[in-house]
């Protein structure tokens, strides 16, 4: 019986698959609701430990450690833009570890004008995505997890409602400390649509590794991001000059290794006490090189966090640099329900 529902949680999403081609919608499903993970870059999917808040993402970091794990968040986002979640973890023993998460973002309120540019009243806009993870360990160092993922959108009085899953394989070794997942992130398809045209879902691959130093509290992640495209590159920050001559516009063509940088997002945790503190940090190159400004970078691209147990209580904090007006927060509080007693 437990067979048959891995197989049905893989089949249903790959039967689902979608090209991941120009521009698509749900993108806000990829809104990254960890402090830790935005801290550490914006993508990890290699750590094996209790934090709750990577599993929605990469269901198979789900273990026992989190069992009865309850986790809420909070984002300050761009502008008026605020999203909030919470994941919540179960083992059921000889089948594997459960969870359940919510995220919803809100857009805030927005002036509703007539055709004639008269304003006839307010609307509202926002986003849920209800999640439910499994994972299952295939022996000491293999695990698999699958999630399904319902995406509800509500624009006004346009609705649109999607189904997508994420499937992960990670290898753990904990002798060496060293962690690997590969990721088929948004596998799914559009039930109902906006207008009468469907649209893709984002799906994505992405690798990644994560070691702990032997004679370091500091442990160092690398995440290959969109590995089924390889130019993820922006038209709009492509460098252009007018030939003097033809007066005609060239367009600078980015380098193979600029290109390839794209892809990568590099991140670092330190536990200077070996306890309950946590430092860490990021850099997002496809972040750097589409949203900095030339004529002022600044710390585009990077992202810096902290995390910290009281009590009973873990909390989390982090702050990215997507652009210079744009700084989102991620706060995150999490407990173990069983230490009381529940």
């Amino acid at each position: 019986m437990i067979k048959k529902i891995l197989y049905l949680a893989l089949l249903l999403p790959l039967s689902m698959y979608s090209q991941n081609g120009g521009q698509t919608a749900f993108s806000f499903v990829n809104i990254e609701t960890s402090p830790r993970t935005e801290a550490m870059g914006g993508s990890l999917i290699t750590v094996v430990d209790n934090d709750l808040s990577l599993v929605n993402t990469t269901p198979s970091l789900l273990n026992s450690k989190m069992n009865n794990e309850l986790q809420f968040s909070f984002v300050d986002y761009f502008s008026d833009i605020s999203v909030m979640g919470f994941v919540y973890a179960k083992e059921i023993k000889s089948v594997g570890v459960f969870s359940f998460g919510v995220n919803a973002v809100s857009y805030g309120d927005f002036e509703l004008n007539d055709n004639f540019g008269n304003n006839t009243g307010t609307f509202t806009a926002n986003d849920q995505v209800i999640t439910l993870g499994v994972a299952k360990s295939l022996n000491n160092n293999f695990s698999l997890g699958v999630n399904i993922k319902l995406l509800n959108s509500q624009y006004e009085s346009y609705n649109a409602l999607a189904l997508s899953s994420n499937v992960s394989l990670t290898y753990n070794k904990v002798e060496k400390a060293f962690t690997s997942t590969v990721l088929f992130k948004n596998i799914g398809r559009q039930l109902q649509s906006y207008t009468n045209v469907k649209e893709d879902i984002p799906f994505e691959i992405q690798m990644g590794v994560s070691k702990q130093l032997a004679h370091l509290p500091f442990r160092y992640a690398i995440t290959l991001h969109h590995l089924n495209q390889y130019d993820i590159s922006s038209p709009y920050k492509l460098g252009n000059i007018t030939d003097s001559k033809t007066n005609q516009l060239i367009v600078k063509k980015e380098t193979v290794a600029k290109k390839m940088l794209r892809h990568v997002i590099i991140g670092g945790e330190l536990n200077p006490f070996k306890k309950s503190l946590f430092i860490r940090g990021g850099f997002n190159f496809q972040r750097r090189f589409d949203m900095s400004l030339v004529t002022r970078p600044a710390t585009v691209g990077f992202s810096f966090g902290i995390g910290f147990k009281v009590s009973k209580f873990r909390f989390d904090y982090s702050r990215a640099a997507y652009h210079l007006t744009g700084t989102p927060n991620n706060f995150s509080i999490a407990t173990n329900i069983s230490t009381f007693g529940i």
